[in-house]
């Protein structure tokens, strides 16, 4: 990908310089003679670096950094201005105040500028890795590395503003808990690394049989969590069976591990009523939900597993 940075100077002659200057660093010069139509160039093309002279017509240099600051792709676009004032200290104040990365003053010394421009991208790079680190680190804290699903963190604060919206609107909740059946004998029959690849096929099962809107997450070792809004308990009972059912027509027996066939799951659902949602005075909370879909897990559990449980959420 080309490297792009913006020249505006209302003079073709500085604008030749900075070029001549500048390239062994960029790959595309885009020139505009005035900030207006800097302003079009940057919108058209992107740039990812600006260098803008102060004193301009129809437009300042300093406007024109106002104005892309202001944009949602110039918040980290370094830009140099520059200028031929006297009062240098005031025009360097202005600048910066309004977001200038760096400011030169004319003539300014072609070395310097290209070492200025260096240290800027030098930067910038810095802080993109930076941002991709931080991007990472984020989707790390909500995902589970085994089955890359959301975990714990993220379906609790995801549920809490649903359940909040529920209050709002007045729209049944249902939380389901999924529970492998035997899963400890597969473990001790096959080994760790079969059970591991279990959980994950059953995350990818569960991803494709999920739907827009409901919320899916591993709860923890061989427990799943799915949570659905503006539900009501029949239409809760048929989305646990589309879980369930896909889950035991599988074959997880894999060329790694030969001997693993079918598996089981055993669901509790809990199904918050409109009216319950709706009680401003003691408005259901996740946990609350939960103990009963753990209530309505173990009745699937104890009732001979592969099956599917529900209950009415009451306060």
């Amino acid at each position: 990908m080309k490297e792009q940075i913006l020249l505006v100077d209302d003079s073709k002659s500085e604008r030749t310089s900075i070029k001549n200057a500048l390239g062994e660093l960029f790959d595309d010069f885009i020139e505009a003679e005035d900030g207006l139509s800097a302003i079009k160039a940057f919108i058209d093309k992107k740039p990812g670096f600006i260098i803008t002279d102060v004193e301009m017509p129809s437009m300042s240099g300093y406007r024109f950094l106002e104005t892309v600051r202001q944009m949602e792709d110039g918040h980290d676009v370094p830009v140099i201005l520059l200028s031929a004032t006297k009062d240098s200290l005031k025009g360097k104040l202005t600048g910066f105040n309004l977001g200038a990365s760096d400011f030169l003053i004319k003539p300014f010394n072609k070395e310097e500028l290209v070492a200025r421009v260096k240290s800027l991208l030098r930067i910038r790079a810095l802080m993109t890795e930076l941002k991709q680190k931080n991007i990472l680190l984020e989707k790390l804290a909500i995902t589970d590395d085994l089955t890359g699903l959301n975990n714990r963190r993220y379906f609790f604060e995801a549920v809490r503003e649903q359940l909040a919206l529920g209050v709002r609107h007045n729209f049944d909740v249902a939380c389901m808990l999924l529970d492998i059946d035997y899963f400890k004998a597969v473990n001790d029959t096959h080994g760790h690394l079969a059970g591991d690849a279990v959980l994950k096929t059953l995350g990818t099962l569960l991803t494709t049989a999920k739907r827009e809107g409901e919320i899916l997450a591993r709860f923890g070792g061989e427990e799943f969590i799915i949570c659905l809004f503006n539900t009501d308990p029949d239409s809760s009972i048929k989305a646990a069976e589309r879980f369930r059912s896909i889950i035991e027509e599988y074959d997880f027996s894999s060329e790694q591990f030969p001997k693993l066939d079918r598996i089981t799951v055993s669901i509790g659902i809990s199904v918050c009523s409109q009216q319950v949602a709706s009680s401003k005075d003691n408005p259901v909370t996740i946990d609350e939900l939960l103990k009963t879909a753990d209530t309505a897990l173990y009745r699937s559990k104890s009732g001979g597993r592969n099956r599917i449980t529900l209950l009415e959420h009451t306060v």
